[in-house]
């Protein structure tokens, strides 16, 4: 007969370990929602990895707690009226609650930063969170089972912390893929979390949980099994995400585009839609300024943002006069262009139509200062000067003039 629920919440820690994680959860909330891509579900489903690193030790230190309290009770000595796996599931029971309830918490807590918006959550990236939070329970269950009554529920914990918060500052790139928490590198709005990403801590976490199964049945030949099934995953797992390197996104399917017009031509996810008059009319104001001036402009204009404001979208046609890319000659040497690329996206943003005091805030005041007295120039100077010092940027053998008064 099974222990009734009441009993169980009473001897069980994870109701008071819960209150902290809960509390802890919401008031880290904010240092998450900054990551969020506004508006887009698969941003906010792969940014609730992120609490993975709160949650995941707290877990393991209940799943320890509860092995040894089955440990101390001695239910699994001698011939058991419960098989192993019911007991264990009986103890663990209110932990792997507590691990859904606050991976609901940790979702919910920036859902609304796509609420109303097309699409819906990641159901793959959902199930990684909650599978990878079993995973860690359950380890730490095997271990309240083995280790020593001092040391089961720290080592349970430190174990699971480092594990969860240590690979992101590896330089082996691949290893952030396999803990679950590397999905927080995802996603703009032009991308989409790349199946490895998701399959390969799946499969490390799931080797986690197995191995943890076999070395608590307490049973030699089980035991023996269980490291060569965890190294069996965390291989597979490693050479799936190899390829990837830090990398946790894909390009997102360009179907899923709407492009309309020429010139420019503007092209808009279905996040964009609602917005895609404003889109356009602003986009169509940048390439007519720009053109009067002399400038030649990016033929496609894609913003990354849901819901972009008209300086996001002024700035983003203007950057696409500007090449994007160091020349690769400045990897071995020194880049003379560098010193142009500030004044002269500020000069272009301007010259597009973007709010002054907007624009001046992103660039250092020298560089502002230039920007504005370039404007002052007849137009034929400032086009002279912008010809000049764009050169500059595609190669290292030849230095900006910046100077507005050369061009008078």
């Amino acid at each position: 007969m099974s222990m009734p629920w009441r009993i169980v919440l009473r001897v069980s820690i994870a109701p008071r370990i819960g209150v902290l994680l809960l509390l802890w959860l919401l008031a880290y909330s904010g240092n998450v929602s900054e990551l969020v891509t506004d508006g887009y579900w698969e941003s906010v489903t792969a940014q609730t990895t992120f609490q993975l690193v709160w949650i995941a030790p707290a877990l393991a230190a209940c799943g320890a707690w509860e092995g040894l309290r089955v440990r101390q009770s001695e239910v699994l000595r001698g011939t058991p009226v419960r098989s192993q796996s019911r007991v264990a599931l009986s103890a663990l029971a209110p932990t792997l609650a507590l691990g859904i309830v606050a991976v609901a918490l940790a979702f919910a807590l920036i859902a609304p930063q796509a609420a109303g918006y097309p699409g819906r959550p990641s159901v793959g990236i959902l199930g990684l969170t909650i599978l990878v939070a079993t995973a860690h329970a359950v380890g730490g269950y095997a271990l309240g089972l083995s280790l020593p009554r001092m040391l089961a529920v720290p080592v349970a914990m430190l174990g699971s912390w480092v594990w969860m918060a240590y690979p992101a500052a590896m330089s082996a790139f691949w290893v952030r893929q396999l803990n679950g928490r590397n999905l927080t590198e995802c996603c703009a709005l032009d991308q989409v979390a790349a199946p490895r990403s998701i399959l390969a801590p799946a499969l490390v976490a799931a080797g986690m949980i197995a191995a943890s199964w076999l070395w608590a049945a307490q049973r030699r030949p089980y035991r023996h099994l269980a490291p060569a099934v965890l190294a069996a995953a965390v291989t597979v797992s490693a050479l799936a995400v190899h390829p990837l390197g830090y990398r946790a996104a894909e390009p997102r399917p360009a179907a899923l585009r709407s492009c309309t017009g020429t010139a420019p031509r503007v092209c808009l996810w279905p996040e964009q839609r609602a917005a895609a008059v404003d889109i356009t009319a602003w986009a169509t104001q940048a390439v007519d300024r720009l053109s009067a001036a002399g400038v030649r402009t990016g033929r496609d204009v894609s913003v990354k943002s849901a819901a972009p404001t008209r300086n996001q979208v002024l700035s983003l046609v203007a950057s696409s006069a500007v090449p994007n890319d160091i020349p690769r000659c400045a990897e071995k040497g020194s880049w003379p262009g560098g010193f142009a690329l500030g004044p002269i996206s500020i000069w272009l943003s301007l010259t597009a139509g973007a709010d002054p005091g907007v624009v001046s805030a992103s660039f250092a005041p020298d560089e502002v200062r230039i920007a504005e007295q370039v404007r002052r120039l007849p137009q034929e100077a400032q086009l002279a000067w912008f010809q000049r010092n764009a050169q500059t940027l595609t190669r290292c053998d030849k230095e900006p003039d910046l100077d507005p008064s050369h061009y008078t």
